[in-house]
């Protein structure tokens, strides 16, 4: 998700000091959440060549400091831990039902007790007739990827057969997601 400021206080990461962003690409949110919240230190997980590509980014940014990587596939290698919550922004709507369950089960695995995983998608409504934005994008998504969007009740039942504890969505106002659900680790 491109991470405005305005998108990124909305969530309160006060208690959060280490974060964890699965397939954070260029580190757009890592980025403007380390603005607002000079505290927190994040990591970007991904692809080799995707880090290479972010790097640089960072740097411009003068959060090399603050944004570190780590190189790998969630599919294949294991999440770095020591992190208070693992953010997976606009990953989880590329995949199908069973990786996304695959997905969640492992950012579950590298969580303390007590740490958040946080989702933020655009969320398709129960029923599954709207918002219209959030329905456009499951069409596209069903056309170029394995995946589609997803509800919010959806992803509380993968969460909780992860172990975590759905907390709610918190709404977004960005194009390129709606909502944040927040989970933790009892």
């Amino acid at each position: 998700m491109n991470c405005g400021a305005s998108h990124c206080t909305r969530l309160d990461f006060s208690k959060i000091g280490r974060l964890l962003d699965v397939g954070g690409g260029g580190a757009a949110f890592d980025i403007e959440l380390c603005r607002r919240w000079p505290h927190l230190q994040a990591t970007v997980f991904d692809l080799p060549f995707v880090c290479d590509l972010t790097r640089p980014r960072v740097a411009q940014a003068t959060l090399s400091d603050r944004i570190a990587f780590a190189v790998g596939d969630f599919f294949t290698d294991r999440l770095p831990t020591g992190h208070d919550a693992v953010l997976l922004s606009n990953i989880l709507h590329d995949w199908g039902e069973d990786d996304v369950q695959k997905i969640i089960a492992i950012c579950a695995d590298a969580l303390p007790t007590g740490g958040q995983l946080l989702i933020c998608e655009s969320f398709v409504a129960d029923g599954k007739q709207g918002p219209p934005l959030a329905a456009l994008m499951s069409l596209n998504m069903l056309v170029e990827t394995w995946g589609k969007n997803y509800t919010a009740a959806e992803y509380s039942g993968w969460l909780r057969a992860a172990g975590l504890e759905p907390e709610g969505v918190t709404p977004l106002g960005g194009l390129g997601a709606n909502g944040v659900l927040v989970a933790r680790k009892p």
